[in-house]
């Protein structure tokens, strides 16, 4: 699947070089829609729910794990801490309805928190971000951007 958005010059530094992201999400729909796009974008994309995503984890390296904090059924503080115990340097966006909800000791996990009433170009701005930061290092600048 083509999108259109993916060929316009302005977002061609979103395409990714088949890095290899793991989107955690217990909806079925909406974690097959931000796969699609993902992929659209030149991302590798392991799609899983909670218990898969962990499974994934101890199976095969990352370079992003993108956890939805507050899907149906999910702890994501809990995932988030899973995460960092099996792959500690791999860098962490977190899905959320409200950054201001998050609590420290989950921001602190993460090397990002997007907000996911807007459009997925904020997602697809901070996973860039974070895999063309030359620190080489698995702790990044904290930021908070919009995402659908």
């Amino acid at each position: 699947m083509v999108f259109p958005i993916e060929n316009h010059k302005e977002f061609a530094h979103l395409r990714g070089d088949q890095q290899v992201l793991l989107c955690l999400c217990n909806c079925e729909e909406i974690l097959a829609i931000r796969k699609l796009v993902l992929e659209a974008f030149g991302y590798e994309v392991l799609a899983a729910d909670d218990i898969q995503g962990i499974n994934t984890l101890t199976e095969q390296p990352v370079d992003v794990a993108i956890l939805d904090y507050r899907a149906r059924g999910t702890n994501g503080e809990l995932i988030a801490i899973k995460t960092k115990i099996l792959q500690p340097l791999t860098p962490i966006v977190l899905l959320v309805d409200d950054p201001a909800s998050v609590p420290e000791s989950v921001a602190r996990l993460t090397s990002a928190i997007v907000k996911r009433e807007y459009s997925p170009v904020g997602l697809l701005q901070e996973i860039a971000r974070i895999l063309h930061d030359d620190s080489g290092s698995g702790s990044r600048a904290f930021s908070v951007r919009p995402v659908a």
